[in-house]
């Protein structure tokens, strides 16, 4: 199954954006996990890295969308981990890169996305993804979106 049949598994159920775009990131995650312990440069591993950028790109999109909720720094600093994801996944590519890294920065936003526990829920804290391409390329909202 590829990721965008995945998620759009996933977006047709009723979890709120946040969840679904947690959920998206830990696919993404084990896609990634398992192209690393797979051999490089294998179809495993290409579709891994491309599909993780281009979960990426898509939340640059949204994050650079006139109707994004989100504190302007907040945006532009995702927006630059966006970036630097695209620019490492090329160097990962051609073998110069840390794939680490990237399945390191997915978990470190999931953290921001995971479901906050009954007693913290009072407390705000921000979200930190963005809405990804469904199959076909329409966008969903998400909790980075205006959403959130």
């Amino acid at each position: 199954m590829s990721g965008y049949q995945a998620y759009g598994r996933t977006q047709n159920t009723t979890e709120n954006p946040r969840s679904t775009e947690y959920r998206l990131l830990a696919q993404v995650c084990g896609a990634l996990t398992r192209a690393k312990e797979g051999k490089r440069g294998t179809a495993e591993f290409v579709d891994a890295l491309l599909w993780n950028k281009k979960v990426w790109d898509a939340f640059i999109i949204d994050l650079s969308s006139d109707g994004n909720q989100l504190p302007r720094e907040l945006r532009a600093q995702i927006i630059g981990i966006g970036l630097w994801v695209g620019r490492e996944t090329i160097q990962v590519l051609d073998g110069t890169g840390d794939i680490d890294a990237l399945i390191n920065v997915n978990r470190t936003i999931m953290e921001g996305l995971a479901p906050q526990p009954a007693a913290a829920a009072g407390a705000a804290r921000p979200a930190a993804s963005a809405a990804a391409p469904a199959p076909g390329g329409r966008p969903v909202g998400s909790g980075l979106s205006v959403s959130s």
